[in-house]
């Protein structure tokens, strides 16, 4: 039997709406950019096939490239007696931070080996708060098993999976237009209109190449221009995993 946790999404902070507000306007833009008429369930291509390249390129954007405001915040609440479970459905790795929000703390990471040293009968331990925590695959373990039905909430990176299927509210618009123009290359490609599709394709690739170099300045001078001792990230220590693991 899959084991199965409920995990809440907290609501992200909306970005302008702007001219493509949803799933559909992007159609629209897209429709514009190839110049065929509208877009619909007979025509070539077809929605379904357009709303399926959008999707992708959302989850290209957030896989890939790792902007800043990629963080999704999810809650859960922990089971009496309970120490493994499943991670969100949208959870593709990364940089995890884990608080209990009713002991109002942060739990410490320690890697999975480490983990495994210092607790080899996670079942078999008392239960009480937990303190600890690693994640196996998709598993979150605590040590120790919880004693008590707390919140706790999950930071992690956002993977782009299409959770809700019209939303580009937490994605800036200049990336729904880049978006618009990742569809509108495949829409071309299947249309066979392969020097239209490749101009398309490289704008798509400028523009989240700029913005990834816009980004990664932002990153630079959050940190005042200095590179993080990996030795010590916010407070916690590892030898084994390098700052990726513990950072976003």
């Amino acid at each position: 039997m899959a084991l199965t946790t409920t995990w809440t999404s907290q609501d992200a902070v909306e970005f302008t709406a702007g001219t493509l507000a949803n799933i559909a306007a992007v159609v629209t833009q897209v429709e514009k950019n190839i110049n065929r008429g509208s877009i619909g369930a007979s025509s070539t291509p077809t929605s379904t096939e357009v709303n399926s390249w959008i999707v992708q390129g959302k989850q290209k954007v957030q896989a890939f490239y790792n902007f800043l405001w990629s963080r999704v915040f999810a809650q859960a609440t922990t089971v009496v007696g309970t120490y493994r479970y499943a991670l969100p459905k949208d959870f593709t790795g990364g940089g995890t931070v884990l608080r209990d929000l009713v002991q109002n703390k942060r739990l410490d990471f320690i890697d999975p080996i480490g983990f495994d040293t210092a607790f080899p009968d996670v079942a078999g331990s008392s239960q009480g708060v937990p303190a600890v925590y690693t994640i196996k695959d998709r598993e979150l373990w605590l040590q120790q098993p919880a004693s008590q039905a707390n919140t706790l909430e999950l930071e992690y990176p956002r993977s782009g999976d299409d959770t809700s299927a019209s939303d580009l509210t937490y994605l800036p618009e200049l990336i729904r237009f880049d978006i618009a123009d990742f569809a509108t290359y495949r829409a071309l490609l299947r249309l066979q209109e392969y020097a239209a599709a490749q101009h398309f394709k490289v704008e798509w690739a400028e523009s989240v190449k700029l913005s990834r170099k816009t980004d990664s300045k932002k990153k630079w001078a959050s940190i005042n221009y200095q590179a993080q001792n990996w030795h010590n990230v916010r407070g916690r220590r590892s030898r084994r995993f390098p700052i990726s693991t513990f950072t976003n």
